[in-house]
């Protein structure tokens, strides 16, 4: 993977698609268990969206691994890291339990003739799939996951917002200058 991009830093391309993809994912999943209505609209996009979010991160990881080699040391960058290095297992967790519960679902969707077009490409008809699990056992793993589904969603949204930060401030301190003060140019020369 190369370090650049056209001049740009590849890590802060790729950063992109996990801080907007992952967070429309926790939106988008917290409204799937919220609005019965938008599960069968949404959930198969949500899912995917979740799934790009989450495969995004390993590569930010490489990114930005290379990038870091080729800056001076920095507790913000460490920072940046580490949080990153917490992000990754949360995500993964959000993006299994979002796939259970977005299955659950479809499951029960199926059984009682609510599927939409795409859906039923996919899903066997419920006559077909034999025994499976009695609708008191689906619906205590539609709510299980729901409800970590909720929690994982918001944990998720909080440490996008922790990650993006610390790299914002790793990528931007000292390199503003305060309000007021003169701009300066590379050689730290106030300009006129």
């Amino acid at each position: 993977m190369p370090v650049t991009i056209d001049g740009s830093p590849t890590h802060v391309l790729i950063v992109h698609v996990v801080v907007v993809l992952l967070p429309v994912a926790v939106l988008a999943s917290i409204i799937l268990v919220a609005v019965p209505a938008a599960r069968r609209a949404f959930s198969l996009l949500t899912l995917l969206v979740a799934f790009v979010a989450c495969v995004a991160i390993p590569l930010a990881f490489l990114s930005g691994s290379k990038l870091e080699a080729r800056l001076p040391p920095s507790p913000l960058i460490r920072r940046h890291e580490q949080l990153a290095h917490e992000l990754l297992p949360l995500a993964a967790v959000f993006g299994v339990v979002l796939a259970v519960f977005v299955g659950v679902d479809l499951i029960r969707r199926s059984r009682s003739g609510r599927l939409n077009d795409l859906e039923r490409r996919f899903m066997p008809s419920p006559s077909s799939r034999g025994g499976g699990r009695s609708g008191t056992e689906l619906t205590a793993v539609y709510r299980l996951s729901a409800a970590a589904l909720v929690v994982l969603a918001v944990l998720t949204g909080v440490q996008v917002y922790r990650v993006g930060d610390a790299g914002a401030r790793a990528a931007w301190s000292g390199r503003l200058s305060p309000a007021g003060a003169a701009p300066s140019d590379q050689t730290g020369k106030s300009t006129p």
